[in-house]
C-alpha cells in the first residue's frame, strides 16, 4: 500500500466515520432497549449529555422521581413559560401532561416508571418535534422536580 498523504487522509476519515456509525448504533441499541440505564449509556455516548437525547422529534431524558412528581414539575413549568395547560393527569405508573403554546403548537410530556424506579420523560413539542423548545421545557421540568418530589412525599405520608 502506498504511503502518500491522499491514503492516509482517507484512512483516518474512514476511522471517523466508523467511529460515527458505531456510536449511532449504540444511541439506537439505548433507545431500543427498555429501561433508564442502557438508555443513559446509549445518550451519553450518541448525544454528549448524559440521560438525554433528542430522536425523532422527541426529547427523551430519565430522571430519578415518581411520574407523579414529573407531573407536578411539569405543570409548573408550563406556567412559568406560558404554556397553556390542556389536560394533566398521572398514577404511580405513568403521567401526561398536555398543553399549548401561544403559537397553538401541542407539547406533550409524558412519564412511565421504570423497573428501577426512574423515570423515563418524553417531550413533543408540535408535530414534528422542536428540539430548543424541548429542551427548554426539559430544563424548566428539572427546576422544579426537586420541590415536586418533596410536595409528592409530604402527600405520601399524609396518606
Amino acid at each position: 500500500m502506498s504511503t502518500n498523504g491522499r491514503i492516509r487522509n482517507s484512512r483516518v476519515k474512514g476511522t471517523v466515520a466508523g467511529r460515527a456509525i458505531a456510536l449511532a448504533v449504540i444511541l439506537a441499541i439505548g433507545l431500543m432497549t427498555k429501561g433508564c440505564a442502557v438508555f443513559v449509556v446509549g445518550a451519553a455516548a450518541g448525544a454528549g449529555a448524559a440521560g438525554v437525547a433528542y430522536v425523532k422529534g422527541d426529547m427523551r431524558a430519565c430522571v430519578k422521581a415518581d411520574p407523579r412528581a414529573v407531573e407536578k414539575a411539569s405543570v409548573k413549568a408550563f406556567e412559568v413559560l406560558d404554556i397553556h395547560k390542556v389536560s394533566s393527569g398521572s398514577s404511580a405508573l405513568d403521567a401526561e401532561v398536555v398543553g399549548r403554546t401561544a403559537a397553538e403548537m401541542k407539547v406533550t410530556i409524558k412519564a412511565k416508571i421504570e423497573a428501577t424506579g426512574e423515570s423515563s420523560v418524553t417531550i413533543r413539542v408540535g408535530t414534528f418535534g422542536d428540539e430548543p423548545l424541548s429542551r427548554r421545557i426539559y430544563d424548566e421540568v428539572n427546576t422544579h422536580l426537586p420541590d415536586a418530589i418533596r410536595e409528592l412525599e409530604k402527600e405520601l405520608k399524609s396518606k
